[in-house]
């Protein structure tokens, strides 16, 4: 969902130019509400995290196959980005890069991870917050954005999308990037990496905070249903990535950066947004990798900040379901409030050097829509 003119042989690039920007739809397939404790919210690409939000997308036949042998996976070479950040793609097995954004920054590294269906591109404002204290990183995982997308392994091997390989390709970002140790924040799904990076890397941990990422392996999630998504975009959504990010703000209930949008989407030559640049199975081979967190063996210090979901939480678009829709979306809720109860509550009493703070009935993107408070909660715990 963000991106600048990227460079697509791997080398750096930062840029703030936008030259194609007026003609740059795109559309994301918002899949599924992020995981309601990285589950509740809507994400935008029809691949997101369950639980959360979702958000219907075209889903073309020519993504899946394409896509597969791709190193790269958006076919735009000009995204509105005016990040002033560097890119580059790092090799973290054999034909797999994946695409590192680096702000810059002063003092110790603090690494931003995303939630499923999103790229490191999400973080193109809120990195800002931190530079003055810190050399702030963020990692688009492999199968999304600009990563390399490898086909899943089949059984029994790890499927390359699994919850271990994908810790070792963080702590590989980290090695190339001469990172002893780092700081993590993560949001949504990426708390199920941080929990595993903890325990299997202490030494590589100094601290961590998990945005709204619970433990979705645990408390029966799995086999909850989740809300009904959101109804289709129209055409006239898909014309262009201002377009799309409108209506996802108008579904969704925030303001996804161009930048991100953009690498989540593919388009014909007319700019006309066509489908996901990732398929579905690639999120459905990271969900069906999840493993229960050892939270007893973490020692990082922690700090976990959680929309406090409830019966009565609502997301924009369910005054745009049919009243059989909007039943169904308040039976899910209310199922997925009692898990996100006890899935906190298991975070506070498990990760024994951790302090947790609960916003109630936020979106799941409360990092975008109340930017200001969530910086001082994350500052006051990494400088306090």
């Amino acid at each position: 969902m963000s991106t600048s003119p990227l460079d697509r042989s791997g080398s750096n690039a930062s840029s703030g130019q936008c030259p194609d920007c007026d003609r740059l739809p795109r559309r994301v397939q918002h899949k599924a509400w992020l995981l309601i404790a990285a589950v509740l919210l809507p994400v935008l690409c029809a691949g997101a995290e369950p639980g959360r939000h979702a958000v219907n997308v075209p889903t073309t036949p020519i993504l899946s196959a394409s896509l597969a042998t791709q190193g790269n996976g958006t076919s735009t070479d000009a995204c509105c980005d005016t990040s002033q950040h560097t890119v580059r793609f790092v090799t973290v097995a054999p034909e797999v890069q994946l695409e590192v954004l680096d702000w810059g920054g002063t003092g110790e590294p603090l690494v931003l991870l995303t939630g499923l269906g999103d790229n490191a591109h999400v973080f193109d404002g809120f990195a800002y917050q931190f530079i003055d204290r810190f050399h702030v990183f963020g990692i688009t995982r492999r199968g999304y954005g600009r990563s390399s997308q490898p086909p899943p392994a089949p059984p029994p091997s790890p499927s390359g999308y699994d919850l271990d390989t994908r810790a070792r390709d963080d702590i590989a970002v980290l090695d190339a990037l001469n990172i002893p140790r780092a700081i993590f924040i993560g949001h949504s799904i990426a708390g199920t990496e941080m929990f595993k990076l903890a325990v299997a890397y202490p030494d590589r941990v100094q601290k961590f905070v998990t945005l709204d990422g619970l433990d979705n392996a645990g408390g029966g999630w799995a086999n909850l249903p989740q809300p009904p998504p959101a109804p289709d975009f129209t055409p006239e959504d898909l014309q262009s990535v201002q377009r799309l990010a409108a209506g996802i703000a108008r579904q969704q209930g925030y303001r996804a950066p161009d930048a991100t949008i953009c690498n989540r989407v593919q388009m014909d030559p007319s700019g006309r947004v066509i489908g996901p640049v990732t398929p579905p199975e690639i999120d459905r081979e990271i969900l069906a990798g999840l493993q229960l967190a050892q939270y007893s063996r973490i020692n990082a210090p922690a700090l976990g900040i959680f929309s406090r979901v409830s019966p009565a939480t609502r997301i924009p678009y369910y005054f745009d379901l049919s009243p059989a829709k909007q039943a169904e979306f308040r039976r899910s809720i209310t199922r997925l409030a009692k898990w996100e109860d006890g899935a906190i509550q298991r975070f506070r009493s498990g990760v024994k050097n951790s302090r947790v703070i609960e916003l109630p009935d936020r979106n799941h993107y409360f990092y975008i829509i109340e930017e200001w408070r969530i910086v001082r909660l994350i500052r006051n715990f990494l400088l306090g």
